[in-house]
């Protein structure tokens, strides 16, 4: 070897050497710098097969969240309220525990549809707003984005329209004189409240909902005659099943949906326990397992980040009230970030509730809905106790205000013999006032003697009472008014 050449190799083996720590040679190192965990470690689990499928799994149970919550409202309305895409659930009165929605409005008519724009755009005609009603709420999509709100608050600024639901894709030209509405999905679903005004009742509201059209572009020449379903005295079961079925559903709708950026890893992670578009839905024996144990642990995780998210934000310095509704941090409720989708914080809202408005500002909500997440000495609100809450007389509502006891466990209504979930204002006629104006409600298993009008019965259940103040005023907003805390009866 010419000494030249060698020199070259000594320099560069002295380089290794010293990279490696000292000055030794190769013939002493026995395992790379990194690449495994350290000597002696084991698996922690003995089934990682199991354990893989368990993780994504439950991810997959609070990623889909908004969409299970409104696929179940949907097939609910289909298989037990006779209704079909383009047709209108219209309620004649006010929900009550038959109405199994997740924290439902107890106190104005509800009006809902479902479509499929796969078939083709969909043209919802709304009713200009009347001295006796006016319809508010929001067309969502499949994952509960809101495409469109109705109303005066929406695009047709409650002097009615015809807004035309288009499909993602649509390449054919669109007709003048609708108010247009692009959908990122194509199962497409809406609310409203039919909201009397003064002098109106809830037949004036009811007849009002019925002014609603909805059919498929491809019938403007001729609509269909509109079909209509009044519920108010069916049971809906609309809410999420939290076993074996909630895979069922993750499968039925990214199976029509178009995938999202946002949705790309978990698509992944779906495919890997067999929820894959375009394939059957066939998981093994082992991976049903664990979805059995997955989607109950989901649950209760959501459930205790609900009292987590409520504690870390009280409405009141002073007070155990918390918002019901808590946007991110755009004030929106896709809880998507320029770096993030906040998987946490959207699954717990949606977990609460469905049909959130595209922008929400607390600091000038039109509506503002608080709960106590504890009484006035801190403690969680319990089973089978009975509880009082003070209403002042200046209640910051231009409106009205209501109080709703719902189940900590379902979200809904509670099924009492008296089948009354709610105590609102309107009601100021029948309850037992104090004699500055202010008036004491009551909740728990039994009704104070003599008090049974202000009373809420909850049959044993953990009561989440919730506090709605409509049209909210300023001294709420700026918290001014200050709620007092719910108090434990002896």
């Amino acid at each position: 070897m010419r000494p030249v050449r060698f020199h070259r190799l000594l320099v560069a083996s002295l380089a290794c050497a010293a990279l490696l720590g000292g000055t030794q040679s190769y013939a002493q190192v026995t395992e790379p710098l990194g690449g495994q965990p350290a000597p002696g470690s084991r698996p922690s689990v003995s089934n990682l097969d199991a354990q893989v499928a368990y993780q994504r799994a439950f991810e997959a149970v609070i990623w889909a969240t908004p969409a299970v919550a409104i696929y179940r409202l949907r097939m609910g309305a289909f298989e037990h309220l006779g209704i079909s895409d383009n047709g209108i659930l219209a309620y004649s009165n006010t929900c009550k525990p038959n109405c199994e929605f997740l924290t439902a409005n107890a106190n104005t008519p509800y009006v809902g549809a479902y479509t499929d724009l796969r078939k083709g755009p969909v043209v919802l005609e709304v009713p200009a707003k009347t001295d006796k009603g006016v319809l508010y709420g929001q067309i969502v999509d499949a994952w509960q984005a809101s495409v469109a709100d109705v109303g005066p608050l929406g695009a047709d600024k409650g002097a009615g329209g015809k807004y035309l639901l288009v499909p993602p894709g649509y390449k054919e030209a669109i007709p003048d004189g609708y108010l247009v509405v692009h959908s990122p999905g194509y199962r497409i679903a809406f609310a409203f409240r039919s909201v009397k005004l003064a002098g109106a009742s809830n037949a004036d509201a009811f007849d009002y909902a019925q002014k609603l059209r909805m059919y498929y572009l491809s019938e403007a020449a001729n609509p269909p005659p509109q079909k209509f379903v009044d519920p108010s005295d069916m049971r809906y079961p609309s809410l999420p099943f939290y076993d074996a079925r909630y895979f069922q559903d993750i499968y039925d709708i990214v199976s029509v949906e178009p995938v999202q950026a946002r949705d790309k890893v978990m698509m992944g992670m779906l495919a890997s326990i067999g929820i894959e578009p375009g394939k059957p839905y066939a998981p093994t024996p082992a991976v049903k397992a664990a979805m059995d144990k997955a989607v109950v642990d989901a649950y209760f995780y959501m459930q205790q980040q609900t009292y987590a998210r409520a504690q870390s934000k009280p409405f009141w310095p002073n007070r155990h009230w918390s918002s019901l509704i808590i946007p991110g941090p755009d004030h929106g409720f896709s809880f998507v970030t320029d770096t993030t989708l906040l998987l946490d914080e959207r699954g717990v809202q949606f977990f609460l509730g469905t049909y959130y408005p595209k922008i929400y500002d607390q600091q000038h909500a039109a509506n503002i809905y608080l709960a106590p997440f504890a009484d006035k000495d801190g403690a969680p609100l319990e089973a089978g106790k009975n509880y009082r809450m003070h209403v002042p007389a200046d209640m910051p509502v231009a409106q009205f205000w209501s109080l709703t006891i719902y189940d900590q466990a379902t979200w809904a209504f509670i099924y009492s013999p008296e089948m009354r979930p709610s105590i609102s204002s309107f009601e100021t006629a029948k309850l037992k006032m104090n004699k500055d104006g202010s008036v004491d409600l009551y909740f728990g298993p039994k009704a104070p003697a003599g008090l049974e009008s202000n009373w809420l019965p909850t049959q044993g259940k953990r009561p989440y009472p919730t506090m709605r103040y409509y049209a909210a005023k300023p001294t709420l907003w700026d918290k001014s008014f200050v709620m007092p805390d719910v108090e434990l009866l002896p």
